[in-house]
């Protein structure tokens, strides 16, 4: 690993923080502590520096991003199939709510103050019923929360929904708050209606509700309440980074499989066909690209996804957009089988396995230590311009990024300098991906839509012609 980030809770005397002797290593060390009221914090080596909390992040965000284009020039390692990490099973359904524990190895390296409680925190997340341990969607809102918590001093608990129903997600998020949760973190918009139903009821809790908005049981949107701040992310730029570089690293026949439709997942797949559809312009290749495109309405990994990953794969299909929980799961054993790529989705998953070229991330971790940093910095309560209200997340915002770091940037056909081009325009708004309520890009490359109302991935619902008439 060519940088680490730690943020570690330092001893404490006389109101002067103090390195604790046997603290983990870092290029960049942070320490923040609770002191008279507000948020201290200390660059190492660097002498104390009263700042509050929101700033120094800022300024840590941009050494590491400035740390991260220099590590992932020293080499590009070649992809190897089999580097699996650990995946997720499905939890019980029998439990509306599980807190997760972890090994004690675990705990002595990533809990060295032991914030973490089975149950209790005073910040708890609530996820789906997928694990945090998937290198995916809960686990980045995990590490978010963790690695805030951690160096706050704040005590923190993980919840699970043991089924996916609307029921169960209410009862998850009643479950944290039964057990003394003051802060209540919710992972996805599978949360909404749960926000929606007890924003009111529990006003003395703070929500953050990430991918969503409060809505009522019949799924209409309502006021968000000021006890309420919700994060929403630009997906269609991460998805449009990916398809745009799998372009030109030379890949001709693509594909996407989301999860459920939902809003985020529809944002992340039109982002992909107007990269790509834009980078077969570039070179003018229109007429060779194609995409297949199907929504496979779970998140969760099975064995019609599978089946339709390997068809494709066996088809020609050389690169699939693997998009939503841990439905890679069932795509990366297709792509095992038959030699295909992969993009992973909302995080880095090249830790996963080798067969990831790349991944569409969207900066939750981040997004989540900087809202709960305004929280606290607040007194407890969110401030305004956040209480009520919904904050974006974009590549202006450095939020929307492809890996770069070594072993993770694995493109051997695409340059820094082409991939820092296309961000830029971004950046600066040069590129237009999707306008306000904007649905499906016209494109002039082949796309292939799957009906997704379907149980099975069966014939062609539409195909969007290439090159024009």
């Amino acid at each position: 690993m060519p940088f680490l980030l730690t943020i570690s809770r330092p001893a404490q005397r006389d109101g002067v923080c103090y390195n604790k002797p046997g603290s983990r290593s870092a290029t960049v060390f942070v320490t923040i502590s609770r002191a008279r009221g507000a948020l201290g914090c200390r660059l190492a080596g660097r002498g104390d520096v009263a700042v509050k909390g929101r700033l120094l992040y800022s300024k840590v965000y941009l050494t590491l991003a400035v740390l991260a284009v220099f590590c992932a020039g020293c080499g590009v390692r070649e992809m190897e199939v089999g580097n699996k990490g650990k995946q997720g099973e499905p939890l019980p359904a029998e439990s509306p709510a599980i807190s997760h524990g972890r090994k004690e190895k675990d705990k002595e390296q990533e809990d060295y103050y032991q914030d973490y409680q089975e149950k209790g925190g005073k910040v708890a997340l609530v996820g789906d019923v997928g694990s945090h341990a998937e290198d995916s969607y809960n686990q980045a809102a995990l590490e978010g929360v963790r690695s805030y918590a951690q160096a706050a001093g704040i005590s923190y608990s993980y919840y699970s929904a043991g089924r996916d129903s609307r029921e169960a997600y209410e009862e998850a998020v009643l479950y944290a708050i039964e057990n003394q949760a003051e802060v209540v973190v919710c992972a996805g918009p599978h949360f909404e209606q749960a926000v929606g139903t007890l924003q009111e009821k529990y006003g003395e809790v703070n929500f953050l509700l990430l991918d969503g908005v409060p809505r009522d049981k019949e799924g209409e949107g309502i006021p968000i309440a000021p006890n309420v701040h919700c994060i929403a992310y630009h997906e269609e730029e991460a998805g449009y980074l990916a398809g745009y570089m799998a372009v030109l690293e030379g890949c001709r026949k693509l594909g996407f499989i989301g999860g459920e439709r939902l809003p985020s997942v529809e944002r992340y797949g039109f982002g992909y066909l107007k990269g790509i559809d834009d980078a077969a312009a570039s070179l003018g290749i229109t007429g060779q690209v194609s995409v297949e495109y199907w929504y496979g309405g779970s998140f969760l990994p099975s064995k019609e996804i599978e089946k339709t990953a390997r068809k494709w794969y066996q088809d020609g299909t050389e690169i699939i957009f693997a998009c939503g929980g841990s439905l890679y799961q069932s795509v990366l054993k297709a792509a095992e089988k038959t030699g295909g790529l992969l993009i992973g989705a909302d995080v880095d998953q090249s830790g996963v396995s080798g067969l990831f070229l790349t991944s569409a991330m969207k900066g939750i971790q981040s997004s989540v230590i900087f809202a709960l940093d305004e929280l606290f910095a607040g007194g407890g309560s969110w401030p305004d311009g956040m209480a009520g209200q919904v904050m974006d997340y974009s590549a202006e915002k450095n939020c929307i990024k492809l890996p770069m770091a070594e072993g993770a940037w694995r493109f051997q056909k695409v340059s820094m300098k082409e991939y820092f081009q296309v961000l830029v325009d971004l950046n600066t708004g040069k590129i237009p991906i999707l306008g306000e309520g904007e649905g499906m890009p016209e494109t002039e490359i082949t796309v292939i839509f799957y009906n997704e109302g379907r149980e099975k991935a069966g014939e062609p619902e539409e195909t969007q012609k290439s090159g024009k008439e």
